[in-house]
């Protein structure tokens, strides 16, 4: 039997530039990052999404769950799903995240901790600590009554939401799915660990503090937000007219036995992983790559190595771009994030820039990176997550 195509029929995202589609779409055009100091964090630089859930579902959920409700609302909206009639076993969710609600976790416990006279726990705190409740909850809003799952793998767990669902629906399991994922790690103890491993940037000299691929690079930077899709059975979008933003093309996930902290300099898991998201199509056929580009020295060189070693020569003409210096690196949400980021892109024949890189490190393989914004019409994309742990994940998107 042969595999259904799936469309992307709808995107939502919320981002340090703010709520929406829209303003993620203007940060790319603008070229602007969206990455600064954060006072809590002592002046360290991260992408912090300037909203603040509030109502029911805001003092409900944790921070990461109510940012992925918001998200998978606008998604939902976007693809028209309200007054459909769906066949609601038919519809999904899948949420991925790194870490959770641990920010909330901590801050909820330094709070009681200092309570003079301590208030005892409450039935609400077994959702607000739920991972996956803000999945949960959107499923219960829109009554899908089809599988609802929490992923959690690291920084590629969004990206493995979305491919996932994807492969539910190509075998027919599914009609619609919503995927993507949430992550709201910007607490002084979580970045502690961050900064003692040496893998955070910090900006020098009025230096750019993210430089992907850049010679000079030293370290990356965190951020928050939430990116949601909305999968769907093209055959099932035509059939109730609904126009889809991009097709989900490809999906790959590998993992390198080598180590959990640090990639395989060779970039197998790379190589394996992009291998199996262009099943389907050629490398030839990839227009841009959206690399997950932390701008540490050790993994960008790594993933360099992997995409020189699936594309050759062709790696040195094809735009290769990161988003980590514009929205920071919101580990598990990543992949959705800058998922939704690359439909928006499509729309408007853009090739973000990779902010911050001035000078492409001449001891990597030759590549492309897009320094400043491009305009081309690009059919088929590669985006590029990966994780501590060695996993390596990939998906290909193009226009319809």
């Amino acid at each position: 039997m042969s595999e259904r195509t799936v469309w992307i029929t709808g995107a939502g995202v919320v981002s340090p530039g703010g709520p929406g589609r829209a303003a993620l779409l203007e940060l790319m055009l603008a070229g602007r990052s969206a990455v600064a100091p954060v006072d809590e964090l002592g002046g360290l630089p991260a992408g912090r999404a300037p909203v603040h859930p509030n109502g029911r579902n805001g003092k409900r959920l944790d921070r990461s769950a109510a940012l992925f409700l918001m998200a998978a609302e606008e998604a939902w909206a976007g693809a028209g799903l309200g007054d459909v009639g769906l066949a609601l076993e038919r519809c999904g969710v899948i949420e991925g995240s790194s870490l959770g609600p641990v920010a909330d976790v901590l801050r909820a416990f330094e709070g009681w901790m200092g309570e003079a006279a301590r208030q005892p726990p409450t039935p609400t705190g077994l959702v607000r600590f739920l991972t996956g409740a803000g999945g949960a909850t959107f499923a219960h809003a829109h009554g899908i009554a089809g599988p609802v799952l929490h992923v959690s793998a690291g920084s590629v767990a969004a990206a493995c939401a979305i491919g996932e669902a994807a492969r539910k629906i190509a075998q027919g399991e599914l009609d619609v799915a919503v995927a993507g994922g949430a992550e709201c790690p910007l607490h002084e103890y979580i970045v502690g660990h961050f900064q003692a491993a040496g893998i955070l940037a910090s900006a020098r000299n009025g230096e750019a503090p993210c430089r992907p691929f850049d010679a000079h690079r030293n370290g990356t930077v965190l951020g928050e937000g939430a990116g949601v899709v909305v999968l769907e059975a093209a055959d099932h979008a035509r059939r109730r007219g609904a126009r889809g933003l991009a097709a989900l093309m490809g999906y790959g996930l590998a993992t390198e036995a080598h180590s959990m902290t640090a990639p395989d300099p060779a970039g197998t898991g790379v190589i394996a992983a992009v291998t199996q998201a262009l099943r389907a199509i050629s490398p030839g056929d990839v227009d841009w790559i959206k690399a997950h580009g932390t701008g540490t020295a050790m993994n960008d060189a790594a993933e360099c190595r992997g995409l020189a070693t699936v594309f050759g020569p062709a790696l040195a003409r094809v735009p290769l771009t990161s988003l980590k210096p514009m929205l920071g690196h919101s580990l598990g949400a990543s992949g959705a994030v800058e998922t939704v980021a690359v439909v928006l892109a499509l729309q408007e024949d853009l090739v973000p820039p990779t902010l911050g890189t001035e000078c492409p490190d001449p001891a990597l393989p030759p590549c492309r990176i897009a320094l400043r914004g491009e305009r081309l019409a690009a059919r088929r994309v590669l985006l590029l997550s990966e994780s501590f742990g060695g996993r390596c994940a990939a998906l290909a998107v193009g226009r319809i």
